[in-house]
């Protein structure tokens, strides 16, 4: 994602209980259309990529926990 020059993104973001309670939904529906159609592996690997190539790159900091 980028932003116009010299904008940082919000430090927080902050959502109603519905709205929270929405997006949830939404992103199990996701989830689900993932698994059911069996494509969600094949997303969990692209993630993985993304984390690796965004770490030797500098943009996010080391994971703590291992992954």
């Amino acid at each position: 994602m980028t932003f116009p020059e010299g904008q940082e993104p919000p430090r927080a973001i902050w959502f109603s209980l519905d709205e929270a309670l929405d997006l949830l939904a939404s992103l199990e529906d996701a989830r689900d259309a993932l698994l059911d159609t069996g494509h969600l592996p094949v997303v969990m690997g692209v993630e993985h990529q993304i984390r690796r190539l965004s770490r030797r790159l500098d943009f996010d900091e080391p994971e703590e926990d291992g992954r």
